[in-house]
């Protein structure tokens, strides 16, 4: 009796395998995201908390990003009012500009350009902090002394971040405010009718729905880049790819969670 044909190879699907390993990829990417983040808040809520080190994380986030985050909030908002100014001015619309640039700057883009210069230069940090200490082995002496990483790495990393985001956002999106005016200024706006229209457009919910979405941005960005390196291979290459994985995926889910906010502000 012959013995049974031993099955052929998986046949290759193509495009529809790629993308059915890459939708797979990216699922447990966020899966373990997810569980990085549940581990994270439940050893908050324990207590387990170094004030110091906190601390030191979020001067790092905060203070270090804030030059960056102002400066790019002003000339973003300064381009956006010379596209509505020209528009607004001619339809005699004067009085709706500073209402629109502080509505759209305070709940929208203060929050969410904060975010993407925080994801730029913390989230890289981090990510190459803890990957570097992947790779040199430093994570194992860590375990070796019965510490667990998560505790004493991630922990003061996610509550900087939700420390820093918030007051980091509010501050550019005032930036982002005050740099939009000199436009304004220079195509015939008034200050009163500027700053008028600006103190009746923004309210407390588009204030308080900006700092929740720095809030949330916040949590994404540390989590995500602490998972990144300390998920990192073996390798000096491997540092350099988490670094670029880390950034490239904390900017599309702070775009996609912003998305999802901006569905429920509405």
């Amino acid at each position: 009796m012959s013995a049974p044909a031993r099955p052929g190879p998986v046949p290759a699907w193509g495009p529809i395998g790629a993308l059915g390993a890459a939708v797979t990829a990216s699922a447990e990417v966020v899966g373990s995201c997810v569980l990085l983040w549940g581990q994270t808040v439940r050893l908050v809520r324990a207590g387990r908390i170094s004030l110091g080190a906190t601390l030191r994380q979020a001067d790092a986030v905060g203070v270090g990003s804030l030059p960056m985050a102002a400066l790019t909030c002003v000339f973003t908002s300064a381009v956006l009012c010379l596209y509505v100014t020209d528009l607004f001015s001619r339809y005699g619309f004067n009085e709706f500009i500073g209402m629109l640039m502080g509505q759209v700057v305070v709940r929208e883009m203060g929050p969410l350009l904060t975010a993407i210069v925080v994801a730029s230069r913390e989230g890289s940090r981090i990510a190459a902090e803890l990957a570097a200490m992947k790779v040199t082995e430093q994570l194992d002496a860590l375990r070796s002394l019965a510490t667990d990483p998560v505790e004493y790495l991630v922990v003061p990393r996610y509550l900087g971040g939700l420390l820093a985001m918030p007051l980091l956002s509010l501050l550019s999106s005032m930036a982002g405010v005050a740099g939009a005016y000199p436009v304004a200024a220079a195509r015939g706006v008034s200050s009163d009718v500027y700053w008028g229209s600006v103190m009746r457009g923004v309210s407390v919910s588009h204030v308080g729905g900006g700092l929740v979405k720095a809030l949330l941005f916040g949590a994404i960005i540390t989590i995500v880049a602490s998972r990144t390196g300390l998920h990192t291979g073996f390798g000096a290459a491997a540092v350099g790819r988490s670094v670029t994985a880390s950034v490239v995926l904390c900017i599309l889910l702070v775009h996609i969670a912003d998305f999802g906010l901006a569905l429920v502000f509405a």
